[in-house]
């Protein structure tokens, strides 16, 4: 077990991230033992064909038998839009001393020939393979997950929102326990660190930082994983059209890249107001985004929308 103690100052500093490097390194635990990760199942099953091409005489160094990683693999993210690419430059930038210490503490050995170097570029084809085609499926459930503890701390506290984040994790009186995740069980002072919690797919149960007073990180499980699979392919056009009507079926297809409400209008072939009608219900219902660039308002769909059509929301 690991307990956290958090001052009341500690509790108004805590803060949402989601980081794909993450997902990424703790991944590599649902393929080496599947059997602790009946949700993510058929994610599993799905990549099997790709495993052969990757480099596991480096991979297998970055998880050991007990589901441990060295922390430089997962810095603690700041954002729930932290992107990979930033991940992957900070590990990149880790200093060799912190790089041999954490590789040999997971492992009791230090491979030869086993670089930060090669580790990026093993980690950056892992996730092309492996992750990126699933990555946006993942994502959305691991922000509405955020969305929806938001939801629970504004309406009834840190301390209600922190019991809620699964069976393995409480918290009472200042102090946030983690069960099955440490032996031997551990005290930290989180001491005006900042505690960052993390939702992840890949816990099981939860997730802590594998050094010993390393910076106050806690990975959670979050809602709606059983469901994460349930749709194994997109709707079809036909069927879209169905569901949100064929107009704003048809300007979702169209934001393959971030659009005026002009442009789309003459694209449409109808004017600006009647597109901005069906572009303020799409956003209303959490499809697309506004984001303002000098005068002009630009449209692009949502990580739900991408979800919902297939398709990618960048």
């Amino acid at each position: 077990m690991l307990t956290y103690e958090l001052t009341s100052g500690d509790l108004a500093e805590v803060r949402f991230a989601v980081s794909p490097a993450a997902e990424m390194v703790l991944s590599l635990r649902a393929l080496r033992d599947p059997g602790r990760f009946p949700l993510q199942l058929q994610w599993v099953q799905a990549v099997q064909p790709k495993l052969e091409r990757l480099d596991w005489d480096v991979l297998r160094w970055l998880v050991n038998d007990t589901m441990g990683s060295p922390d430089f693999l997962t810095p603690r993210p700041t954002s729930p839009l932290t992107q990979l690419e930033d991940e992957l430059e900070i590990i990149a930038a880790v200093d060799r001393d912190t790089f041999e210490r954490q590789v040999t503490a997971v492992n009791q050995e230090l491979p030869d020939q086993l670089s930060v170097a090669r580790v990026v570029e093993v980690l950056r084809e892992y996730w092309q393979a492996v992750m990126a085609p699933y990555w946006d499926r993942m994502r959305t459930i691991l922000s509405a997950d955020i969305s929806y503890r938001g939801h629970v701390l504004t309406q009834h506290g840190t301390g209600a929102m922190l019991n809620g984040l699964g069976p393995a994790i409480s918290y009472a009186d200042g102090l946030l326990r983690i069960d099955r995740v440490s032996d031997p069980s551990r005290e930290e002072k989180v001491d005006g660190r900042g505690l960052v919690l993390q939702p992840t797919l890949f816990g099981p149960h939860a997730v802590i930082p594998f050094d010993i007073g390393a910076e106050p990180l806690l990975g959670y499980p979050p809602r709606g994983q059983a469901h994460l699979w349930s749709v194994v392919e997109p709707p079809s056009r036909d069927d879209l059209a169905q569901l949100i009507g064929t107009p704003r079926a048809h300007i979702l297809t169209l934001l393959t890249h971030p659009r005026t409400t002009t442009d789309l209008a003459g694209e449409l072939k109808v004017t600006p107001s009647a597109v901005s009608q069906h572009l303020q219900l799409l956003r209303r219902t959490g499809l697309v985004e506004a984001q303002r660039t000098g005068k002009q308002v630009l449209y692009r769909p949502t990580e739900l929308a991408a979800l919902l059509t297939g398709s990618d929301p960048d």
